[in-house]
């Protein structure tokens, strides 16, 4: 990547580089064959079009544009709502569509036809002119997934139009054009080269990616028979047929084998935790990266440090990034309730349970899950130690006491935090404590000097303090002090080799569970490609193939069980989903497989962020000298946050979404998706 680095600084492309700003590419009658079709010009101009690539990094909002710091945290966030993120400016009722993504897409598309059409005259004369025509596939191929997996069919554009072309163009049918994209990258695959250049397409990127749009399209035909959309002009503008389901997901399979061939492999070593942390902390050099993007500090940066670490530990602005404990009890090696999934944290008899330390609870989680989130007692950040804590339990109470769980943890009742409070009694008395101020200002309890509630949250007072009592921390450079805002440069992973191996497994089971001839074969690969993943991850691995073939169908009631946040139509299914949710959250990835899968109106319903609460027993604390932070014993209450991210749903109209207003009354041809 350092070469391809220096050459576009080498040819000035500053403005290119810009996040903020439009493909500033010239237009093609402004150049001459000798300005571009050379090595350093081809460079430069296919180093814009990977730069404005919709590539859903930090910097992407929700429309697929580009544009200032907040777009990851915004009150619109898609990550929001399903389940595997949470902070206080998501709002309450998450909805989408209608974004306007448009016409930032098609300037890219015309960029690369430019290059489609124009290069084939310099094949013979210009070194590398076919791999060049393979790599301008690859990214009109890109830009075209994402136009289509938000409306369905779009006008496909197969060469530069100029200003005097007739610029009305119909919408092709969402089949036609899922075919154009595969295609395209079907060119790639067999033209482009095997090297590996961060930052830039090859041959497995191509076929990694092919992977992805096939599932999508997999998904469509068989899930999505309810959101079929027929025009007046009778072409299938969203929707693919049913019968074509099982040729997308055989092509979704096959184009994931062949990234096998290219030396990739999960990043593993004998820690399982750090190993799983250094796939996202050493991304430029990781064997699991196939796809990423880069950032440099004097061009192109993000904020995702200063924005996601805990507000105490950034001065400001951070303490947006905290995740559901819904999510969390998805992951082994946690004491779960078998008939509600949700954590038990009390006895058969309904008394808390007590545990030695503020991490007590996770003491035998599995080793994925402790890489994604904070653990109270780790020192991050240059050595701030994590202090999470909801509030104290008074000194005349010790352990043995026992203390009844009265909030009721059903995934809808919620209690403000002062009642949440009134509920712990011993002999009728209320025994705890918390504090309305923000864990920053440090309120203490009597004369003992022990804050009230931890350092790091939760809060009542305002603030972006960790309200669901778990931060995350994937992304976050975990051993880096904190950085000012627009001074992160974490690379972004795309596409890396576990999600190509879920795909590989998700499309091999479809396929089996719907009459392929080599069904063994394939969920004997499925179960392979699933436990390298889990034991990567220190999750207990599948033992046989016949927990993939069962269809029976699952509850799809949150609270019904262990893996019921995710909904699935069999069993062996919910397995594959269930992985991909553990593995790919905070990816940009869950949101789009709700949408293919056609559950996001249903799993989302209503969903409500639950909270894990911690509290100190008092008589049992003992203040670190240097830190000041307290140890002891703890409780662990859980229940639905109080009001924070409220009832979040989704409109079953947004699994296609509105086509801009602005574009059609350009183009009188382009027909509105129904229910709009």
């Amino acid at each position: 990547m350092k070469i391809w680095k220096n050459i576009i600084t080498g040819v000035a492309l500053s403005g290119i580089l810009a996040a903020c700003q439009d493909l500033d590419i010239p237009p093609k009658n402004i150049l001459s064959g000798s300005d571009i079709y050379n090595e350093g010009g081809i460079t430069a101009y296919m180093a814009g079009l990977y730069n404005h690539l919709p590539m859903e990094d930090f910097n992407m909002g929700d429309d697929g544009g580009r544009g200032g710091f907040f777009n990851w945290n915004s009150e619109k966030t898609t990550l929001g709502s399903t389940g595997e993120f949470a902070n206080n400016q998501c709002g309450n009722n998450v909805i989408y569509g209608d974004k306007g993504y448009w016409k930032d897409g098609y300037q890219i598309i015309r960029q690369a036809n430019v290059l489609i059409q124009d290069l084939p005259n310099y094949v013979g004369t210009l070194q590398g002119a076919e791999s060049w025509i393979a790599e301008a596939k690859f990214v009109r191929a890109y830009t075209y997934f994402a136009l289509v997996k938000r409306y369905g069919g779009v006008p496909l554009l197969e060469e530069p139009q100029g200003i005097d072309d007739d610029l009305i163009m119909p919408r092709s049918s969402h089949q036609d054009c899922v075919d154009f994209i595969l295609k395209d990258l079907d060119d790639a695959i067999n033209g482009m080269t095997k090297t590996k250049t961060n930052g830039r397409a090859n041959k497995y990127v191509a076929a990694a990616f092919k992977s992805r749009v096939a599932l999508y399209a997999g998904s469509i035909a068989r899930y999505g028979e309810a959101a079929v959309y027929t025009g007046e002009s009778g072409t299938m503008l969203t929707g693919i047929p049913a019968s074509l389901a099982n040729d997308y997901f055989r092509q979704a399979y096959d184009a994931a084998k062949i990234v096998e061939e290219g030396g990739y492999a999960l990043h593993k070593g004998s820690d399982k935790r750090q190993a799983f942390y250094e796939v996202f902390d050493k991304a430029a050099s990781s064997e699991e990266s196939i796809f990423i993007r880069e950032y440099d500090i004097n061009n192109y940066v993000h904020s995702w440090d200063k924005l996601m670490s805990p507000e105490a530990w950034t001065g400001g602005y951070g303490g947006r990034y905290f995740v559901p404990l819904d999510w969390v009890e998805l992951f082994d090696g946690l004491p779960l309730d078998p008939a509600t999934g949700y954590l038990k944290t009390t006895d058969d008899e309904g008394y808390y349970k007590v545990y030695d330390s503020s991490h007590g609870i996770f003491d035998g989680a599995e080793p994925r899950l402790l890489a994604s989130i904070m653990i109270p007692g780790d020192l991050y950040k240059g050595g701030h130690e994590l202090d999470m804590r909801c509030g104290l339990l008074v000194n005349d109470v010790t352990p043995d006491q026992k203390i009844l769980k009265t909030t009721k943890d059903d995934g809808k009742t919620t209690y403000s935090w002062d009642n949440g409070v009134k509920e712990f009694k011993v002999n009728g008395q209320v025994v705890a404590v918390r504090s309305t101020k923000k864990p920053s200002e440090g309120q203490t309890y009597e004369n003992t000097g022990i804050a009230i509630a931890g350092f790091n949250g939760p809060s009542t007072s305002g603030g972006n303090h960790c309200n669901t009592g778990i931060y995350g921390v994937k992304w976050i450079q975990r051993d880096q002090a904190p950085v000012d805002l627009h001074r992160s440069t974490q690379p972004w992973i795309d596409i890396r080799y576990a999600e190509v191996l879920l795909n590989r497994a998700e499309a091999a089971i479809e396929l089996a569970q719907n009459g392929a001839s080599d069904a063994g074969t394939l969920l004997n690969d499925a179960m392979v490609c699933i436990n390298d993943v889990r034991d990567r991850a220190g999750a207990d691995l599948l033992t046989s193939t016949d927990q993939l073939a069962d269809l029976t169908t699952p509850t799809n009631v949150r609270g019904t069980g262990k893996n019921s946040m995710v909904f699935a139509p069999t069993k062996g299914l919910q397995i594959v989903r269930v992985e991909r949710y553990k593995e790919l959250a905070v990816e940009h990835k869950l949101y789009w497989d709700l949408r293919r899968w056609f559950t996001a109106d249903t799993q989302i319903k209503e969903f409500r962020w639950r909270m894990l609460a911690p509290y100190l027993f008092l008589s049992t604390a003992v203040k670190d000298d240097e830190t000041g932070i307290p140890h002891g014993k703890y409780i662990f209450d859980t229940r639905v946050c109080d009001s924070y991210g409220g009832q979040h749903n989704f409109d079953s109209k947004y699994y296609y979404e509105k086509i801009p207003d602005s574009e059609r009354k350009v183009n009188y041809l382009l027909e509105q998706n129904n229910r709009y």
